[in-house]
């Protein structure tokens, strides 16, 4: 059980290596904030794409760990010409292709993390998860004290991803592979099936279709508020602090609401519902005011945000969905109600940018969790008494 902690530990600042340095090492390059977005967004393709497909097929055969080293390994040896190449052309195919496989890990890890509970009967995956925000914290506020890496040198940026990749890897070695042992325990004709939509019921894509809607603006702050920080507010390498300080937030909602969701005195829904209206209120307290004070309270929002969402999203699949089946669901999870939300999001958000601001861009897009409130209230009498 220790070594699933120990993976989270380093997976979620791995995810941070890579994805909050992302826009800044582009604008490193030069390029604009239209061609940074059309690049995230191709790059989103994939992490729809590849992640369903690796996961479905991970799966099916039961090697989900080994899928994990390999991702891993793979996502790095991408990463070098992403991070160093000056060729545009280049920059682009190896992002895309790195995405593929950096963006399976959550999904993989999650679906190993739910097995293991499930097959020893102890949910643990709240306090798990919670662990990898610790890291991601303690790390984020290592990377502001230490100012490491530079946020104006790619090759620092590189090394840095190189080294929690290979942390990542070590601890994952060492993981159980409870997808071996699910597999084998629950086999039937349905393990030769990749993916069938029968095998989740209409519940389960309603409330994707709500994190989904919702999900559209977390493209503004998982893709563009990095720069918003450096260059907007002049945070300079402090910038890593404030996300370390959303991510501190995350970790006391994940284990609050872990208790709270296991002692039923909280609904998976409602808790998802409560994740769609804090985020209204977070991306309109960016728009009015660059107050530092505001904009620390609303990072705070971050735990409900995402903290909120994921660990009732996680916990309905774990309660609704047969276990032979988890690592499917974790990467439609992960590649629908995620990734493709975001690709629409990215697109779209750096011409809003370039043509209108940061303000319009953060109003604009407060818009959509507002929609996912409204179809998850329209829905709530329908779905709250069957939700866990």
């Amino acid at each position: 059980m220790i070594q699933l902690f120990l993976m989270q530990f380093f997976l979620q600042p791995l995810n941070g290596a890579v994805a909050n340095y992302t826009q800044i090492l582009l604008r490193n390059k030069g390029w604009s904030f239209s061609l940074i977005g059309v690049l995230l967004a191709v790059g989103q393709i994939t992490t729809i794409l590849g992640p369903m497909v690796i996961c479905a097929l991970a799966e099916r055969k039961g090697t989900e760990k080994k899928a994990l080293l390999i991702c891993a390994a793979l996502s790095l040896v991408f990463h070098i010409p992403f991070v160093l190449s000056g060729s545009k052309a280049l920059t682009l195919a190896s992002y895309v292709i790195s995405c593929a496989f950096i963006w399976s890990l959550n999904p993989l890890a999650d679906g190993i993390i739910n097995k293991h509970c499930s097959l020893t009967g102890k949910n643990y995956y709240g306090r798990i998860r919670a662990t990898g925000t610790a890291g991601y914290v303690i790390i984020m506020f290592l990377f502001s004290v230490l100012a490491w890496p530079q946020e104006g040198n790619n090759n620092q940026i590189l090394m840095n991803i190189g080294v929690f990749t290979a942390l990542f890897m070590l601890f994952a070695m060492i993981t159980p592979n409870a997808g071996r042992t699910a597999h084998t325990v629950d086999r039937d004709p349905d393990s030769r099936e990749v993916f069938r939509f029968s095998w989740f019921d209409c519940r389960f894509y309603i409330i994707m279709l709500i994190i989904g809607f919702s999900r559209v603006a977390v493209a503004v702050i998982d893709k563009m508020l990095m720069g918003y920080m450096t260059e907007e507010m002049g945070l300079g390498r402090w910038f890593t602090a404030f996300i370390a300080l959303g991510a501190l937030a995350e970790f006391f909602v994940l284990i609050v609401s872990d208790r709270l969701l296991e002692g039923k005195q909280i609904k998976d829904y409602n808790l998802l519902l409560l994740s769609s209206f804090a985020l209204v209120v977070r991306l309109l307290a960016y728009s009015f005011t660059r107050n530092i004070y505001v904009f620390a309270a609303a990072q705070m929002l971050h735990g409900l945000t995402f903290g909120g969402c994921h660990i009732a999203a996680i916990h309905w699949i774990h309660h609704n969905v047969p276990r032979k089946h988890y690592s499917v669901a974790m990467s439609f999870y992960h590649c629908v109600a995620i990734n493709l939300p975001v690709l629409v999001g990215s697109l779209a958000g750096g011409f809003i940018v370039d043509a209108l601001g940061y303000t319009s861009l953060f109003r604009i897009y407060a818009l959509f969790p507002f929609i996912s409130l409204v179809l998850g209230l329209i829905n709530r009498k329908r779905y709250i008494s069957k939700a866990r």
